[in-house]
């Protein structure tokens, strides 16, 4: 399997860097240093290659074998010292295993059976949330058949300006397994590198294994981040670069050491190209550094405080370079984003009381259980009141999206909106200890990153109208507070025998969540075709997106015409992508895309979900409607006889 020599590299970068000591740093750190060069060189070689028009198996297999051979061959020749490491690794990992106690052996136990049900889950099921049919999955379509990433016509204009780190560690994955059966498997991995982060800054904080235990155990049983680790999505992989670049840039400015600078710039780089929301997750943390390297030059005048950071900058800018670009020359904007898309999603007006409203709102969507209609419509209940004594229009469309009506009842079982009550709760009750106890105690670090993610949560709300998908985008909060929740611990022992006695339910919870949510349940996943699995969420799609696959596959179609709407499915149609060559071209495009060049205009036939008419006529040729009973998607044909299945 050619997804092999992806693991290859990671094992030799970390290999590497732990042999020759580049940086010299504990083995966790050199664990997460691994990861973020791994990470930037794989955008890298997607920007080379596919500058060349050559993103396809063998160019990425080549690249990526010759990587592998160049850093087996330094290995063979550093083979002596490799041995060392490689036995002190053991060494260590021998230690930490003796040392763990009777509980904490069950907890890790545990733990360990919920990651393996919600990795083999991401590999049963293939995408299948709204997002990764519209954007997340459909533009590597589009990367794949075009050989490169450059942007493209297309009707849904987020699969062009939004950041793209994700989906090509998907697309790199996909290409070379040949299929998308790992494909959620990447925010799963994310999720274990961010368990790894986190541990790093509770060793900044001194806390021992107890409360490392303590931070995986509430890790792995949030309820969002359970679900998004078997899925498209990438909030995980945006949290673990934000927790990352907190840490390194705090090590940084600690330090002095050049190094930190470079993996800070990489973290901060591979964050921005990975969600938009970075850069507000990234605000406080860049404001903070910046204060605190002026204030450390003045009293050092060692000038590495003015040149490293520039350094950081400059890697930063690199990684996101080519995406820059890309935006630039479609719209003159550095995101991509045109002013009806910006309105669209920030708030169009605010003052106090309307921040406070967001802020209730937000936290609204944590004030629930899946499965548990009861405590969601007490709080919708209570917040409406609320509004109400205030005089606000709780559905003001200048500060909810896209008119959306604020609602917490029913508590949706899927990714995009699942509560984190619990947590919510004790994350609350622990800021609450650390404010009373952590300025007494002089701990500055603490202190540091409760005010990040306090500006963090402020910042959201002063920006970003109400979404009844927020609870995703917090999805960072809550891992960045996790550090925060074990200091309290740590200050407090009652709150610490809370905690434990929460646990059985919180881990009981989480094994609910996993086995029986609404997208990916485990009951159905023996049971149903793969194909069907796709439509979980939308059962009802799935009878004519099926035929009229099927049809494309047995008239071997390459070039498929499109006409969608801005938020249809598309994916599914085209699931194949990694192991045959399909070309969707999106016809009769009517936003700032339409004048980008096309791969071509030689149609097989034409798929769309806007128009049921008898027929389409497109460049001098027509095509038939085989599908006019349709009530979702409909395919043209140039034969005017009926195709059957």
């Amino acid at each position: 399997m050619g997804i092999a020599v992806l693991v290859i590299c990671f094992i030799s970068i970390f290999l590497i860097i732990g042999t020759f000591k580049i940086p010299a740093t504990g083995k966790k750190e050199v664990l997460l240093n691994s990861v973020l060069i791994f990470s930037s060189l794989l955008v890298f070689v997607t920007e080379v290659v596919s500058a060349f028009h050559q993103l396809n198996f063998t160019a990425i297999l080549a690249i990526w074998s010759g990587i592998a051979v160049i850093n087996l061959t330094c290995l063979y020749f550093a083979k002596h010292k490799l041995l060392v490491f490689w036995e002190d690794m053991k060494c260590t990992i021998y230690k930490v295993i003796k040392n763990l106690n009777t509980v904490d052996r069950i907890l890790l136990s545990i733990v360990s059976i919920l990651l393996l049900l919600i990795f083999a889950q991401g590999v049963l099921y293939p995408p299948n949330n709204w997002d990764s049919m519209t954007y997340h999955m459909a533009r590597i379509t589009s990367w794949i058949s075009h050989g490169s990433v450059e942007h493209y016509p297309t009707h849904i204009f987020r699969q062009l300006y939004q950041p793209p780190f994700a989906e090509y560690v998907i697309m790199h994955v996909g290409i070379l397994n040949g299929s998308d059966f790992f494909s959620n498997s990447v925010q799963f991995f994310f999720l274990l590198f961010s368990i790894l982060s986190v541990i790093l800054i509770l060793d900044n904080f001194g806390l021992g294994r107890q409360y490392k235990i303590i931070a995986i155990v509430a890790i792995v049983t949030i309820p969002e981040v359970i679900l998004q680790a078997s899925s498209t999505q990438n909030d995980i992989v945006v949290s673990f670069f934000i927790i990352t670049g907190f840490y390194f840039s705090v090590k940084a400015l600690k330090n002095g050491n050049f190094a930190d600078f470079v993996f800070w710039g990489l973290a901060l780089g591979l964050g921005t190209l990975t969600k938009g929301t970075a850069y507000l997750y990234f605000f406080p943390v860049i404001i903070w550094f910046g204060i605190a390297t002026v204030v450390r030059f003045l009293k050092s005048r060692n000038y590495r405080y003015l040149v490293y950071p520039l350094v950081t900058v400059l890697i930063f800018i690199a990684i996101n370079g080519g995406h820059y670009q890309r935006n630039y020359k479609l719209t003159g904007n550095l995101l991509g984003i045109d002013k009806k898309e910006s309105k669209s999603y920030s708030n169009q007006k605010m003052n106090t009381v309307l921040f406070f409203s967001n802020v209730i709102k937000n936290a609204g969507l944590h004030l629930g259980f899946m499965y548990v209609n009861d405590v969601a419509f007490f709080s919708n209940k209570i917040i409406y009141k609320l509004h109400a004594m205030a005089g606000l229009n709780i559905n003001d469309p200048l500060v909810n999206y896209r008119n959306t009506t604020f609602s917490t009842e029913n508590p949706a079982t899927n990714e995009d909106c699942a509560p984190n009550m619990v947590h919510f709760i004790f994350i609350l009750v622990s800021f609450g200890i650390l404010l009373m106890q952590v300025i007494k105690r002089r701990n500055l670090l603490s202190l540091h990153l409760l005010i990040v993610i306090v500006l963090q949560v402020m910042l959201f709300c002063l920006y970003l109208k109400w979404q009844p998908w927020h609870s995703r985008l917090h999805s960072c909060f809550f891992l960045m507070a996790i550090p925060l929740l074990c200091y309290a611990c740590n200050l407090s022992s009652r709150f610490k025998k809370a905690l434990y006695i929460v646990f059985p339910i919180l881990i009981s919870y989480a094994f609910l969540v996993v086995l029986h949510n609404s997208n990916r349940p485990y009951e159905s996943s023996l049971f149903v075709c793969r194909y069907q699995k796709y439509f979980i969420g939308r059962p009802s799609a799935f009878k004519e997106y099926s035929e009229i696959h099927q049809i494309i596959e047995k008239g071997n179609n390459t070039n498929i015409g499109l006409i969608v709407g801005e938020d249809d499915w598309e994916y599914p149609l085209f699931n194949n992508c990694f192991n045959r060559t399909i070309n969707p071209i999106y016809i009769n495009v009517n936003n700032m895309s339409r004048n980008l060049p096309q791969s071509s205009y030689l149609l097989d036939c034409i798929v769309s979900t806007d128009i049921n008419s008898p027929f389409i006529d497109f460049k001098g040729k027509r095509f038939y409607n085989q599908s006019s009973k349709n009530k979702i998607i409909y395919l043209y044909t140039q034969s005017p006889l009926p195709i059957k299945i």
